[in-house]
């Protein structure tokens, strides 16, 4: 019986970290659309010469940092995009 109990209350608990993170997501998604509208409106407003000099002096994981620094409501899968591309 305990153990029903303890497979049921973990099941209500990821449930709600899903849930919680479902909503995060669709509330980054909204901003982002509110804010730059498209991918290229978003590559218009990253300042470029500083995102390479990071990605030259300290890598790339430290120029996608630089990038949601500079841009919170950017998903990670398009800031590593953005480095990428440069």
């Amino acid at each position: 019986m305990i153990e029903s109990m303890e497979v049921a209350l973990f099941l209500v608990v990821a449930g709600a970290v899903v849930a919680s993170a479902e909503r995060s997501t669709r509330k980054r998604q909204t901003v982002f659309r509110q804010t730059y509208g498209t991918y290229e409106g978003f590559r218009r407003e990253v300042d470029e010469g500083r995102v390479r000099t990071v990605r030259r002096e300290r890598g790339d994981v430290a120029a996608i940092k630089a990038v949601r620094d500079g841009h919170p409501s950017v998903p990670l899968r398009l800031a590593k995009r953005y480095v990428q591309e440069l």
